[in-house]
């Protein structure tokens, strides 16, 4: 993988090849933006660029390669004995940490461990780099002690932080780093990578482009996981009111996170369909008989209500509330606005 199967982040691209090919590669970074538009990708390419030796003479650790980035290298080749290690998580002189659960945080032992490592010497790569997702959970300790690092860096090492947004990190940790934006794609754009590159549908693509809000890498993660099927049952029991629970009980905080945005692209298009939108307005575009059925049997106010409790459900869920009692209150106002409609 290379920077040419980083989708829709020119700008980006631009800047990191930039420092490489200027020599002006700075002792941190931060990546900042949405999950799934392709931070981590960025952060592994950049480390491959700055110690592929596919082009050199000699491997990264030979002597006369240098100890700094090499101007004719803006890309991994993904060839070499380097590339190869970092692709594959084993290279010695490059680290990923991430909480070690969706909404941990990451701890301070795990950055006092690469904070001992950062000021010991290479053992092949010409720069160390630490990759570190989800810096936002860093717990106050654990940044503060980073914070020291930074405003000491070593010559030989990369810290790239990983974040959703600059806003929950430190000020003094930001300010010490450059920042790289990541943006989420245009939705047509999500539509026709699915389609072109990845053999979808047209519908499906379409879907996916709306339910993961421009987030390419979110848009595969839900191709993976059979998103239509789980989307369907769900759907249906919307519709019918069915009076088998809604069990999300055992479910990841992310997948929960996933079922609420597909409940709101829901009632959000039927609230649409009411108002009269165009067809290529709709999320569930393959639905499309069904919600034409609901917006004629739910009245404006219940679906407008239903929309809100959704909203209600996922800023509970994402201020970590009880999961369990958030999508059981959501389940029965489901049931309710269904059994007051027929």
């Amino acid at each position: 993988m290379s920077f040419e199967n980083l989708k829709g982040q020119d700008s980006a691209v631009s800047h990191l090849k930039a420092s490489l090919r200027n020599g002006r590669v700075s002792h941190a970074y931060i990546f900042s933006g949405p999950d799934g538009v392709g931070k981590r990708l960025a952060a592994v390419n950049f480390a491959k660029a700055l110690n592929c030796s596919g082009s050199l003479s000699g491997p990264p650790c030979d002597p006369s390669a240098g100890s700094g980035p090499h101007p004719e290298l803006t890309e991994g080749c993904d060839e070499c004995a380097s590339c190869k290690k970092i692709d594959s998580s084993k290279h010695p002189d490059v680290f990923i940490l991430k909480p070690k659960e969706e909404g941990a945080s990451i701890k301070m032992d795990d950055v006092r461990a690469i904070i001992k490592d950062v000021y010991l010497k290479p053992l092949e790569a010409r720069k160390k780099v630490y990759i570190i997702e989800g810096a936002e959970y860093m717990k106050h300790e654990a940044a503060n002690a980073l914070l020291k690092t930074l405003e000491e860096p070593p010559a030989d090492s990369v810290i790239i932080l990983l974040t959703e947004n600059t806003k929950s990190l430190f000020h003094t940790i930001v300010s010490r780093c450059q920042v790289v934006k990541f943006f989420p794609l245009k939705l047509k754009e999500v539509e026709e990578i699915l389609t072109r590159d990845y053999s979808l549908s047209q519908t499906d693509a379409h879907t996916l482009s709306h339910l993961s809000g421009g987030r390419l890498g979110e848009a595969l993660k839900f191709k993976e996981k059979d998103i239509f099927t789980k989307r369907s049952l769900l759907i249906n029991k919307i519709v019918s009111g069915s009076r088998a629970d809604f069990d999300f009980d055992d479910l990841p905080k992310e997948d929960v996170r996933l079922y609420l945005d597909m409940i709101l692209s829901w009632y959000s298009d039927i609230l649409n369909m009411k108002a009269g939108a165009r067809d290529y307005m709709l999320v569930n575009i393959d639905k499309k008989d069904i919600i034409s059925n609901e917006a004629a049997r739910l009245g404006s106010d219940y679906i407008e209500d239903m929309i809100n409790s959704v909203i209600s459900a996922i800023t509970h869920i994402d201020r970590n509330a009880n999961q369990k009692l958030a999508m059981s209150v959501l389940g029965m106002k489901i049931k309710e606005v269904s059994a007051c409609t027929k």
